[in-house]
């Protein structure tokens, strides 16, 4: 195994900045994909599960990938088909095109994700430290970061060259870090599929509603912000680039208050925060309320996924550490395959504000189950 070093733990950071662009790009795009394609909600939200289901196909089989060719190897292939995705995404007109870019980007998005938690987990256990969440904080400031360049460029050029721009960014970090990234990725498994423990199946379960809450403000905030706040689509993407800053912010003190606090107290704490901001955003009629909506959510959410993460690396038991991680990033990221996807569906028969209401009531499970961990 290699030393692990400061220059690993800032590859992380790194890599974790341009998993966020990617997806802040993406949240941007969306918009702008349904309206090329000329498609309701109903359908965007069917387009939307090939994302999701290609994301958590491939992460079946990254721990297992992951400990054969290393972090270094998986980074770049994935982070290489993110870019590609994306670009294609900008200009496509065609649904089939975009449909199976919508599953690739979601292959090399699942990819990308678990190994960089599979690198934050190597380093926060060989450097004895609490560091997930500031792994994770990169990957909110990217978002933010990836909102806000790409709703600046939106001033002065199209959609689709505003994507180009981004990605070539993307592509510039990228080979800034392949030096420095992991080429060891964990042991490897003797078996293809492990049982997860109950104590992982539960921080799967906690991962798996953060992820659907966070998901569904990524993937659809923009369209509630113009449909039901009448703000221009230009401007759509500052709300909730606010959700992710505020993450960014939580997440980068979140090593201190993991230090401080039980995982039970923060996540208790964490879900009452993130079901406030969701019905301030809703019901107070206001375009001042989403705002500070939108930013209590954020504040609530920031942590979530962090502590799950870093907890699946100390109650893996026998388990190795890359498909301990994988177990309950695959677990969460079906949040991310049901959420968008359902919330399309049900906004199209009722309203976006009763869809973002039901996440409100689903985010209560975290606050009841987290009561039984230690």
């Amino acid at each position: 195994m290699t030393n692990i070093t400061f220059r690993h733990r800032l590859s992380t950071y790194i890599g974790y900045i341009i998993l966020g662009l990617a997806f802040g790009l993406w949240a941007m795009l969306v918009p702008f994909v349904k309206d090329r394609l000329h498609v309701d909600k109903a359908q965007l939200g069917m387009l939307l599960l090939l994302i999701a289901t290609g994301a958590v196909i491939s992460m079946f089989f990254t721990g297992l990938t992951v400990a054969k060719l290393g972090c270094k190897k998986t980074v770049v292939i994935s982070a290489i088909l993110v870019c590609i995705s994306l670009l294609v995404l900008a200009f496509s007109k065609s649904i089939f095109i975009t449909g199976l870019f919508m599953f690739l980007f979601g292959v090399g998005l699942g990819m990308l994700d678990v190994t960089l938690n599979i690198q934050g987990a190597i380093v926060e256990e060989s450097m004895q430290k609490h560091l997930m969440a500031g792994f994770h904080s990169m990957y909110s400031f990217g978002v933010f970061f990836g909102i806000l360049i790409v709703t600046f460029l939106l001033k002065f050029t199209s959609s689709t060259y505003a994507a180009f721009i981004l990605v070539g960014l993307v592509f510039i970090l990228l080979l800034s870090i392949i030096p420095a990234l992991l080429s060891y990725g964990g042991e490897k498994p003797q078996k293809l599929f492990i049982k997860p423990t109950r104590i992982l199946f539960v921080l799967g379960i906690i991962c798996f509603i953060a992820f659907v809450a966070e998901g569904v403000i990524l993937d659809w905030s923009a369209l509630f912000m113009r449909e039901v706040r009448n703000i221009k689509p230009e401007y759509a993407g500052y709300s909730f680039s606010l959700f992710y800053i505020t993450m960014g912010i939580f997440r980068f003190l979140g090593d201190k208050t993991a230090e401080k606090f039980s995982i039970k107290t923060i996540l208790f704490a964490s879900s009452i925060l993130a079901i406030l901001g969701i019905y301030i955003m809703l019901y107070v009629p206001y375009n001042i309320a989403s705002f500070i909506g939108f930013t209590l959510a954020g504040a609530g959410l920031a942590n979530m996924v962090p502590v799950t993460i870093s907890a699946a690396g100390k109650y893996r038991g026998s388990m190795p550490l890359s498909i301990a991680v994988s177990a309950v990033a695959t677990i969460g990221y079906f949040g991310t395959l049901i959420g968008p996807s359902v919330m399309g569906f049900v906004s199209e028969n009722t309203s976006l504000t009763t869809a973002f209401s039901l996440i409100g009531l689903l985010l209560l499970i975290i606050t009841i189950i987290s009561r039984g961990l230690k």
